[in-house]
């Protein structure tokens, strides 16, 4: 009975969440169960690799990189921390949008990866033989849009401590730095500034207009999607995103702090990251680096 119950819970819970990021989660889930099954590891060929994406051209890792997991707890870790926020975030722009955004963000954040590495290689570190898998880049640019959008003056870094909203994302990629060092911290703030890209409206001249949202959920060949009880229709347009220049995070980043989306506000109980919501990004060894990293 009591399995059941949980069964039944857990079954709730799944279909309660948005189209698009129950899709982020199975494809990220069975993608790991894959290569459980098959056993495969070799996380070489699919990692963030700075050097291999520009010298050999392997661009491909730009969009492989994100998706594969060195282990459940860094499936779990990414998991719990992306699934609350992106419900949220899918409800206020709509399914079409959202997925749109993430999409962005995977990209973006790879990008934005390879091109810290090669500041970083120019400083003298080994960044750009460092080879790293994980979710976390999106997450953590999605942390940047969440905290934009919460009317509260201060978040707690996995209750140790609190800091002002502004200063969430930075404070949290430090931390979690801090305490467990072999993530990659490029790959943390190459999320965050993704995401600060989008909530200072840079990213705007790419996101989805309304009229193309609307053609999109009216074309009968997406009838199947658009008319799935799980997804969320219309959204906000381009102009009406997080985005449009309203600036909130530390000027470091380029904004100004403090300003919120008031259409887009919850309760700061309601949507605090919790303690064990820990974004992650795994770093591998690449396949012509010495240095190896830890999980």
């Amino acid at each position: 009975m009591h399995g059941g119950s949980l069964q039944t819970r857990g079954g709730d819970w799944f279909g309660s969440l948005p189209l698009g990021t129950k899709s982020v989660l199975l494809l990220n889930v069975c993608l790991y169960v894959s290569c459980v099954l098959f056993g495969y590891d070799a996380f070489h060929e699919v990692c963030m690799a700075p050097h291999w994406v520009l010298h050999q051209l392997q661009v491909y890792r730009i969009l492989t990189a994100p998706l594969f997991h060195g282990g459940i707890i860094h499936l779990a870790f990414n998991m719990t921390a992306f699934v609350p926020m992106a419900s949220s975030l899918e409800r206020l722009l709509g399914s079409v949008q959202f997925c749109h955004i993430v999409f962005l963000f995977v990209a973006l954040s790879s990008c934005f990866h390879v091109a810290l590495a090669v500041v970083a290689g120019a400083l003298g570190f080994n960044a750009m033989h460092e080879c790293a898998i994980g979710f976390s880049g999106v997450v953590f640019g999605v942390i940047v849009v969440d905290t934009h959008l919460q009317m509260v003056p201060r978040r707690s870094v996995f209750g140790f401590f609190s800091v002002p909203s502004q200063y969430y994302p930075v404070s949290l990629a430090l931390f979690l730095q801090v305490i467990i060092p072999s993530v990659s911290f490029l790959g943390h703030l190459a999320g965050l500034l993704a995401g600060s890209a989008y909530v200072n409206g840079y990213l705007n001249p790419l996101l989805l207009r309304q009229t193309t949202i609307e053609t999109l959920e009216g074309n009968p060949r997406a009838s199947a999607i658009s008319t799935h009880p799980s997804f969320v229709a219309g959204g906000a347009s381009a102009d009406a995103s997080p985005g449009a220049g309203g600036a909130a995070f530390p000027a470091i980043f380029g904004g100004g702090g403090g300003a919120v989306l008031t259409g887009g506000a919850q309760s700061g109980d309601a949507q605090a990251t919790r303690w064990w919501q820990m974004p992650t990004f795994a770093r591998r060894n690449a396949p012509d680096s010495q240095e190896a990293f830890a999980n």
